[in-house]
C-alpha cells in the first residue's frame, strides 16, 4: 500500500469515526439540553437567593408581622429639593409638591394614624400622646457630605479630619427599618434625649480609632460636638459594596442638622431661615426618604394610603417616588421594574436616593437577568424532556419492530 493510499484510508476512518461520535452526540442532546437547563436555573436561583438575603432591609415588614394574624406592607417615599453646593450642603426644601419637610410628618402620620384606625377595632385610637404612630412604624432621614474631626482630650493635639463623610440625619424608628450590626453600643434613640449623639459605621470609626469600642468618645462636625454612643457595621454584599458601605459614614438625628448648618453659616451672616419661600416658611432642610411600615387588611391599600397622605401629592403627575419594599422582588414587580424598557430611568431622573434604595435598585437589576437565566434554562429543560420523550419512542417502536419481525421469523420456521 503506498502512502498515498495509507493516508487517505487513515482519513476515511478517521471521517466515520468523527461521524459515528456526532451521531451519539446528536443522539444524547435530551440530556445535554436537560444538563443546561438544570445548570441555568440552580445559577439563577442560587443567584436570586443570595441577593434577596442581602437585603434584609425590603423586608422588615415581615419581621413587624411574626407577632400577629395582620399583615403589614412597607412602603418608601422618596422627595426631591435643592442643594446650594453639591453634596456637601443639605437637600434643602423647595415646594409642596416635590419636597418633605420635617413639618410635614405630623400631618402624614394624622392621615396615615386615620387610614390605619378605620380597619382597627378594639383599642384606643388616635397618635400617641407624642405625635408617633400607634400599631404602625415610620422613619425620616436626608443625607449629605461634611467633614467629621476627632475631639481629642488634649487642647495642644489637634485630631484627625477626615473629609467627605455621609452624614445620614435620621428621625422616627430608623433602626425598626434597618438592621444592622451593632460592633459596639447602640443606635441612636426614638425618643431624642441628647440631640448630639452620633452613630458611626466600622469604616469611619476604624479610621478614628483603629477599634470598634469607642462609644464615648468625641467628634465634631462643623464646629458641633458629638459623643459616639454606638458603631454599625453595614451591608457587606457586593451590591452594598458597589453603592458605598465600605466609605465612611456617620448617622445622628435629623434636628441637628439645621444646627451645624446654622453653626458654619454664621460667621458670614447667611443662617440657614434665610431667604423666605413662597409660602413664607423659612428656609429648611428636606426629608430625602420617609418609610412607613403600615398594617394592609387588603391588597396595595397601604399604597394608596399614603400618596393621599402626601401634601399635594397627583396620581396623575406624581413628584415624589413611592416603592412598596413587600414583593418588590416578585416577579411582577420585577416586570414592571424592566418593562417598557427605559421609562424607569427617565421617571427616576432627578432624584438623589440614599444608599440602600440604590443597593435596591441595583439588586432588582441583577434579578432581572437572574430571571433570564432561569426563563431560559425552564425552556431548554422543556426541549429536552420532549426529546427525550420522543427519543424513548422511537427506541421502543424500534424494539417493537424488531419483535415482531423476530415474531414473523419465528411463524415462518
Amino acid at each position: 500500500m503506498s502512502f498515498k493510499t495509507s493516508v487517505q484510508s487513515y482519513f476515511r476512518e478517521t471521517a466515520e469515526i468523527n461521524k459515528k461520535r456526532l451521531k451519539k452526540i446528536v443522539l444524547n442532546a435530551a440530556f445535554w439540553f436537560i444538563l443546561a437547563a438544570v445548570v441555568l436555573i440552580a445559577i439563577g436561583s442560587i443567584r436570586i437567593a443570595v441577593l434577596t438575603r442581602a437585603r434584609s432591609e425590603q423586608y422588615m415588614a415581615e419581621v413587624w408581622g411574626q407577632t400577629g394574624d395582620t399583615l403589614f406592607r412597607q412602603v418608601s417615599v422618596f422627595a426631591r429639593g435643592s442643594r446650594s453646593s453639591g453634596m456637601t450642603s443639605p437637600m434643602m426644601y423647595t415646594e409642596n409638591n416635590i419636597s418633605l419637610r420635617k413639618s410635614d410628618i405630623p400631618l402624614i402620620r394624622a392621615s396615615l394614624q386615620s387610614a390605619v384606625d378605620t380597619g382597627i377595632e378594639g383599642r384606643n385610637k388616635g397618635l400617641n400622646t407624642d405625635g408617633s404612630p400607634k400599631g404602625w412604624e415610620d422613619c425620616y432621614s436626608t443625607t449629605y457630605q461634611a467633614s467629621v474631626s476627632e475631639v481629642t482630650a488634649s487642647d495642644t493635639e489637634t485630631g484627625i479630619t477626615i473629609d467627605g463623610v455621609e452624614i445620614v440625619g435620621i428621625g422616627g424608628n430608623f433602626k425598626a427599618f434597618h438592621p444592622f450590626r451593632y460592633l459596639s453600643g447602640g443606635f441612636l434613640p426614638e425618643e431624642v434625649d441628647d440631640r448630639y449623639q452620633i452613630v458611626l459605621n466600622d469604616v469611619l470609626a476604624w479610621r478614628f480609632f483603629n477599634s470598634y469600642n469607642v462609644t464615648g468618645n468625641k467628634v465634631s462636625i462643623g464646629g458641633v460636638e458629638f459623643t459616639v454612643i454606638g458603631v454599625v457595621e453595614e451591608g457587606t454584599s457586593s451590591v452594598d459594596k458597589m453603592v458605598g458601605t465600605t466609605e465612611p459614614r456617620a448617622y445622628i438625628y435629623f434636628d441637628t442638622i439645621d444646627i451645624i448648618c446654622s453653626q458654619e453659616n454664621a460667621a458670614a451672616d447667611d443662617e440657614l431661615t434665610d431667604p423666605e419661600l413662597d409660602d413664607g416658611e423659612s428656609k429648611t432642610v428636606a426629608i430625602q426618604c420617609y418609610e412607613a411600615i403600615l398594617p394592609e387588611l387588603v391588597r396595595g391599600v397601604a399604597n394608596t394610603d399614603i400618596k393621599n397622605a402626601l401634601p399635594e401629592y397627583s396620581i396623575n403627575d406624581p413628584q415624589m417616588y413611592v416603592v412598596s419594599n413587600t414583593d418588590r422582588f416578585s416577579v411582577g414587580q420585577i416586570w414592571k421594574w424592566v418593562f417598557p424598557i427605559g421609562e424607569n430611568s427617565y421617571k427616576l431622573s432627578g432624584y438623589e436616593f440614599p444608599y440602600w434604595e440604590t443597593a435596591a435598585q441595583i439588586t432588582t437589576d441583577k434579578i432581572a437577568i437572574d430571571a433570564v437565566l432561569i426563563i431560559s434554562g425552564s425552556v431548554l429543560l422543556i426541549a429536552g424532556t420532549l426529546m427525550a420523550v420522543l427519543r424513548s419512542r422511537k427506541f421502543n417502536k424500534a424494539i417493537e419492530a424488531e419483535e415482531t419481525q423476530d415474531k414473523t421469523a419465528e411463524d415462518s420456521l
